[in-house]
C-alpha cells in the first residue's frame, strides 16, 4: 500500500473525510482508523477552527472533542480500501 508522506491542506472540505466516515467506508470501528493513523498508514491532520465551525454547520460532526477533529484524504481512504484484512480469510484451510 502506498504511503503518503506529506498530507497538503485541501481546497474544500469536500477532499477529506473524517473518522467516523472513514471507519464506514473502510467497514471497520473508528478505533481501527485511529491506529492506522498512527502507525502511519493513513495521513491525517488536525481540523483548523474555521474547518471545524463547517464541519459542524454541515452536520457532519456532532460534536467537537478534545483531542481535536482528524481530517483524512479521500484518495488515502479510497487506497486503503484495497488493503489485506486482518486474520485468516474466513473458508480457506490453513495447511
Amino acid at each position: 500500500m502506498t504511503k503518503f508522506s506529506e498530507f497538503e491542506q485541501p481546497e474544500s472540505l469536500s477532499d477529506v473525510c473524517v473518522v467516523q466516515e472513514a471507519a464506514t467506508l473502510l467497514g471497520v470501528k473508528t478505533n481501527r482508523i485511529h491506529a492506522m493513523i498512527e502507525d502511519g498508514t493513513l495521513p491525517s491532520r488536525l481540523a483548523t477552527v474555521e474547518e471545524t465551525a463547517q464541519l459542524l454547520s454541515s452536520q457532519r460532526i456532532k460534536g467537537v472533542p478534545g483531542s481535536g477533529i482528524r481530517l483524512i484524504p479521500q484518495l488515502a481512504v479510497a487506497a486503503a480500501v484495497g488493503r489485506r484484512k486482518r486474520g485468516w480469510p474466513k473458508g480457506v484451510a490453513r495447511n
